[in-house]
């Protein structure tokens, strides 16, 4: 997720506070050492308590597709706690989830799902969207479905995303028609977050969008490691 730093007239620095809130990331800012959720971008603790950053849409990629789109991109290295990014991350995929939330609701997907179903036309509050996902990269993405007051509807036709209205073909990572009579346009992208889905469902416990064996998974309680016995451990 990415966030605006600027709250009022002040531009806010950021870093990991060290602590955790329902086992996520708990963020602090050094101006006022307020303590922010890094899922919500809202301040739970402190002088700014109850204010929300202003969210910006973001990709969760791989770098090759990134910079395909994006030749002329820039990086920011953090080379103290920078990792080699592997999609062998998301080797189960029930446990991961993309999420949309807004105006006191929210909606997930997971990724399982998105697996066997790359391209969902669906709808959130009063907004038509569509999530696609790449299983190559496992890069899961929320676009608008409105362009120029029409309500496209996606599907899938040999390996590429196709409107019906139009039969314009989409890049689905970057969510620009490639070919056809939309060519050139582009879907205006929705900010969604791709979190596990114990932590979505934490942070949003009135989600809706998973089914109830989904919902019940990310309830459950995470498994004990069962530790194997060795030497003494062992019962004679």
């Amino acid at each position: 997720m990415v966030y605006a730093r600027t709250v009022g007239k002040r531009n806010l620095n950021f870093a990991v506070s060290g602590a955790l809130w329902n086992r996520s990331l708990v963020m602090m800012d050094s101006e006022t050492k307020s303590l922010w959720s890094h899922l919500l971008g809202e301040a739970m603790d402190g002088e700014l308590k109850g204010t929300v950053l202003e969210s910006y849409p973001s990709h969760m990629t791989d770098w090759a597709n990134w910079r395909a789109e994006n030749p002329e991109t820039t990086v920011a290295k953090l080379s103290r706690t920078s990792q080699r990014y592997r999609t062998e991350f998301y080797r189960n995929p029930s446990q991961f989830v993309v999420g949309i939330a807004g105006g006191g609701m929210a909606k997930a997907w997971n990724f399982q799902q998105l697996t066997k179903t790359p391209i969902v036309n669906d709808q959130f509050s009063d907004q038509s969207l569509v999530v696609v996902f790449d299983s190559k990269s496992k890069t899961a993405l929320t676009f608008s479905r409105t362009l120029d007051d029409q309500v496209l509807t996606f599907e899938e036709k040999d390996k590429a995303m196709v409107d019906r209205e139009t039969r314009s073909v989409w890049n689905r990572l970057s969510g620009k028609a490639i070919d056809g009579p939309l060519k050139g346009k582009r879907l205006a992208p929705m900010v969604s977050i791709v979190s596990f889905s114990k932590a979505w469902v934490t942070f949003h416990p009135n989600t809706t969008g998973l089914t109830k064996a989904e919902l019940e998974e990310s309830r459950a309680p995470r498994r004990s490691r069962n530790r194997q016995p060795r030497g003494d451990d062992k019962k004679p």
